[in-house]
C-alpha cells in the first residue's frame, strides 16, 4: 500500500507546467519539420538538448523535495528495507508483460491500418532499426535505459500519482496519469503499448512504496526495446527471446508468490 507522500496542489501544478510546456514544444518541432531531420542534425548535440531537458527535471524534483523540508529516499520510498523484493518483483513484471506489449503493438498497426493511418515507431526506435553509427546508439541507449526512466518516473508516478491519489480519485490517479504517459510520447503506434506499461509502472509503485521497483522496471521495459529494435536491424528474430522472457518471468514470478507465502506461514 503506497504511504502518504508531501506533495500538495502547487507540486502537481509545477509538474503539469513542465509537462505541457514539453509537449508543446514537441509538437511545435514536429511542425516546423525538425522531427524529419532528426538524422542530419549532430547526435552529440540532440544528447545534449536532451541531458538539459531531463537535468531540468531533476532540478525541479529536488527543489519540491527541499520545499517540503524532507529527502528523496523519504520522499520515494528509497528508504525502504524491501529493496531487493522490489528488484525481483521489477523484473519478473516486466519479463512477463513484454509478450502483452508487443500484441498491444500489434493491435495498434492493425487498427491504425483500418484507419488508412500509416503505423510508425517512434523516432529512436526507427532509427535503430535502420542502422546508426555506434557513437550515436550509445547516446540513445544512455538516455532510454539510464535517464529517461528516472525523470520519467520521478514526475508521472512519484509526484502526479499520489498526489491525485491523496484528493480521493485514485481510478483517476492511475488511469489519468497513465494515460498521459502514453500520450506525450506523441506517437499513436506507442500510445496503447505505453498507456498499459504506464497502468502496471503505477501498481508496482502501490504495491511496492518503492519508486525503484517502477524506474526498474521502466529501465528494463526500455532496454528490451533497444535491443528488439538492434536485433532486427541485425536481421535476427525476436520471436525467441520474446517466448524466453515470458518463460523467465512467469518463473520469477512463481518463485517470490511462493516466498511471500512461506514468509506469512512462518510469521
Amino acid at each position: 500500500m503506497l504511504s502518504e507522500k508531501p506533495w500538495k496542489l502547487v507540486d502537481f501544478l509545477a509538474v503539469m507546467t513542465l509537462l505541457i510546456t514539453m509537449l508543446l514544444l514537441a509538437v511545435l518541432s514536429n511542425l516546423l519539420g525538425m522531427r524529419g531531420a532528426t538524422e542530419a542534425q549532430n547526435p552529440a548535440a540532440g544528447f545534449l538538448v536532451a541531458m538539459s531537458l531531463y537535468g531540468s527535471i531533476l532540478v525541479l524534483v529536488h527543489f519540491l523535495v527541499q520545499r517540503h523540508q524532507t529527502n528523496w529516499r523519504s520522499a520515494f520510498g528509497f528508504n525502504s528495507h524491501r529493496t531487493l523484493s522490489a528488484l525481483l518483483i521489477a523484473m519478473g513484471v516486466t519479463l512477463i508483460i513484454l509478450p502483452v506489449v508487443v500484441g498491444l503493438k500489434l493491435l495498434s498497426t492493425r487498427l491504425m491500418g483500418q484507419f488508412q493511418v500509416e503505423a510508425v515507431p517512434q523516432e529512436s526506435v526507427r532509427m535503430l532499426q535502420q542502422g546508426i553509427p555506434l557513437g550515436p546508439e550509445i547516446f540513445l541507449a544512455l538516455l532510454a535505459i539510464a535517464v529517461a526512466p528516472v525523470t520519467e518516473e520521478l514526475l508521472f508516478r512519484g509526484i502526479l500519482y499520489p498526489f491525485i491519489k491523496q484528493q480521493g480519485y485514485p481510478k483517476l490517479a492511475l488511469w489519468g496519469t497513465s494515460v498521459l504517459f502514453g500520450l506525450l510520447h506523441l506517437n499513436l503506434m506507442a500510445f496503447l503499448p505505453l498507456t498499459f506499461l504506464g497502468l502496471v509502472l503505477a501498481w508496482l509503485y502501490e504495491t511496492t512504496d518503492n519508486l525503484m521497483a517502477p524506474i526498474l522496471a521502466h529501465s528494463f521495459f526500455n532496454l528490451a526495446n533497444f535491443l528488439q529494435a538492434v536485433f532486427e536491424n541485425r536481421g535476427l528474430d525476436w520471436t525467441i527471446v520474446g517466448v524466453g522472457t515470458l518463460a523467465a518471468g512467469t518463473m520469477l514470478g512463481g518463485i517470490l508468490i511462493y516466498l511471500r507465502q512461506r514468509n506469512k506461514d512462518q510469521n
